[in-house]
């Protein structure tokens, strides 16, 4: 029960911490729509601003967008999640301030605790990739020849693939590149050197009939971004990008 606690809590933080940015993100967006005349933000002043404001956020904030991803994990009731043993847990994993302490500050008619740092990291259940491991038929393509392509849908952490559908992330010599399946455009394209990292996690239904989804997760110049991989089998994805992963941990 303690270690289902613990997962859940894992989980509703992860989707918390992203659920409180993309709040703070449309409010920033929307100020900046309102008074475009004397204000214009461009994208990387705006991730700066959302990031400080996150780490700024108090344990009220915090704990609404840690409830409605509970909501979600959990299937209950936003009233029963505020309560909730792993969105308790979840507020802890990611170090933000005590809700308790933000609803006194708030009944003595003071201001609510303000975060003082960028919250920790919080490990999801994600499936190491084995840089061992053969791909597709047993054979660990050349480097000169790498060459892969995986058919995705954008979940979150890149505000700008939203509303374009079915993706494909292809891998190659060069780098990167997020390709929109429905024009064969490309609205994102990186270089190895922006990319940090790659795991494959195992997404599993709250229905036991239903099979295992792959979900990767890409780590682009410190900021996550997570893609479904649709049906494709979570070990099998594991294994055709062992090359990828042997040359984004192999990047000096």
């Amino acid at each position: 029960m303690a270690e289902t606690l613990e997962k859940s809590a894992q989980r509703i933080a992860a989707k918390g911490r992203e659920a409180l940015r993309e709040r703070l993100r449309e409010a920033f967006e929307e100020a900046a729509a309102a008074h475009a005349d004397v204000l214009e933000l461009d994208p990387e002043r705006l991730e700066a601003m959302v990031e400080r404001a996150t780490d700024r956020a108090d344990g009220l904030q915090w704990r609404r967008a840690l409830a409605t991803a509970a909501t979600d994990e959990l299937g209950i009731g936003l009233g029963e999640a505020l309560e909730h043993p792993a969105v308790s847990r979840a507020q802890k994993l990611v170090g933000a301030p005590s809700y308790e302490e933000g609803l006194a500050a708030i009944a003595k008619g003071e201001p609510p605790p303000a975060g003082t740092g960028e919250p920790e990291p919080v490990a999801e259940e994600t499936e190491p990739v084995d840089e061992q491991a053969p791909a597709g038929d047993g054979a660990e393509p050349e480097e000169a020849d790498l060459e892969i392509a995986v058919p995705v849908v954008y979940v979150q952490g890149l505000p700008k693939l939203e509303g374009m559908g079915e993706l494909e992330l292809r891998f190659s010599e060069d780098g990167l590149q997020i390709i929109r399946m429905s024009d064969r455009s490309v609205p994102v394209t990186l270089a190895w050197g922006d990319v940090d990292d790659i795991a494959v996690q195992h997404r599993r239904g709250r229905l036991r009939r239903r099979r295992v989804a792959a979900r990767l997760v890409l780590t682009i110049r410190g900021r996550g971004a997570e893609f479904e991989a649709g049906d494709v089998d979570p070990e099998d994805l594991t294994r055709r990008l062992s090359p990828v992963v042997k040359r984004v941990h192999a990047k000096t």
